[in-house]
């Protein structure tokens, strides 16, 4: 992929960029731009980058071609990486109402230095977190399978990179994602990456497609960027065959709901095929531990962390190890059948 050189940028879009303290930059029309450092999103008040719509507009088209994606009527919406350094999401008139929409995420830094470095970085970010991200490091490198779930920004990849980088360097990972964000500091990493259709319907490569590529690479790892579509159920048939150590990540708004997706995504997927009984057992079996992850004023922390302890009777069984409680650890059936 071409990477555009720093020089090439408007010095304030440059800076913005090149900001550490700013993880987000949105354009909502060549002259609305603001930004999150941490703080929550706030306009950007100096110098317009842009003298005007057509010379953001000749931008972003250049940006998307350097980045090696295509850009037309008939696909108003683009996904890609700009820069090498940020993923882009770009937003097209007419369904873009008051212009182009750019939305800009720094992705998480790929660490060169020694990895020593990197663990000692990952411990220091977490370190709000307490116990958790302890507990979490021991069940990686045991090989558990875990499911990371949280909101937009909530740090799921974050930790998901720092996690990677306590894995021993003889394992192979290979990562499947839509956009690349995964970026650990790690020797034997692969990286595949889903493709949408062109605009004559053709050459479509789904998250699906590259699970089904992936389990012939001999994996020691599969990391999946985020649980969202028909994959979930190849997913599961996979961590029951044997390829345990999976890391995946999705958007839930607890461990609770991201429990009812996985298994909804999953139920979707089998077009009717499969029971919702079985699915749970994939699930139940599949799955050791289940993180949830939030980001309150601008500050990422690991809020809960569930241990799958089993299934009986269509009924999943949790067990909280962080935050550890003195409350039962198995409590009143929920309508869903699972017990949190």
């Amino acid at each position: 992929m071409e990477c555009i050189m720093s020089s090439e940028l408007p010095a304030n879009l440059r800076a913005l960029i090149e900001s550490t303290e700013i993880t987000d930059i949105c354009f909502n029309r060549h002259d609305q731009v603001f930004y999150d450092s941490g703080q929550g999103v706030v306009p950007y008040e100096g110098i317009p980058i842009f003298a005007g719509e057509t010379e953001y507009r000749n931008f972003v088209l250049e940006q998307i071609s350097k980045s090696g994606k295509t850009w037309d009527a008939k696909l108003p919406f683009v996904d890609t990486v700009f820069f090498n350094t940020h993923r882009a999401h770009v937003a097209f008139p007419p369904l873009a109402q008051f212009g182009i929409y750019l939305s800009l995420r720094k992705l998480p830094r790929k660490q060169n230095t020694e990895r020593s470095i990197a663990q000692t970085q990952a411990l220091e970010r977490w370190r709000e977190s307490g116990e958790a991200f302890d507990i979490l490091r021991f069940a990686t490198l045991a090989h558990e399978t875990i499911l990371f779930a949280g909101g937009t920004g909530s740090g799921k990849t974050t930790l998901l990179n720092d996690l990677l980088s306590f894995v021993p360097e003889h394992e192979r990972i290979v990562a499947l994602e839509d956009t690349a964000e995964i970026s650990p500091a790690h020797v034997h990493y692969l990286s595949l990456l889903s493709r949408t259709q062109n605009a004559d319907g053709f050459g479509a490569v789904s998250l699906r497609d590259l699970l089904k590529q992936t389990l012939r690479m001999r994996p020691d790892r599969i990391l999946l960027g985020e649980c969202r579509g028909d994959e979930v159920l190849d997913l599961l048939q996979a961590l029951n065959t044997g390829h345990r150590g999976t890391l995946a990540t999705l958007h839930a708004n607890s461990a609770k709901d991201a429990l009812r997706r996985i298994e909804l995504l999953a139920l979707i997927a089998a077009k009717g095929t499969i029971p919702s009984s079985l699915i749970k057992e994939l699930l139940a079996h599949g799955v050791q531990k289940l993180v949830f992850i939030a980001r309150q004023q601008g500050v990422r922390k690991i809020e809960t962390i569930l241990q799958i302890e089993g299934i009986e009777r269509d009924i999943i069984f949790t067990r909280p190890v962080f935050p550890t409680s003195k409350v039962p650890a198995l409590h009143k059936e929920t309508p869903s059948s699972y017990r949190l």
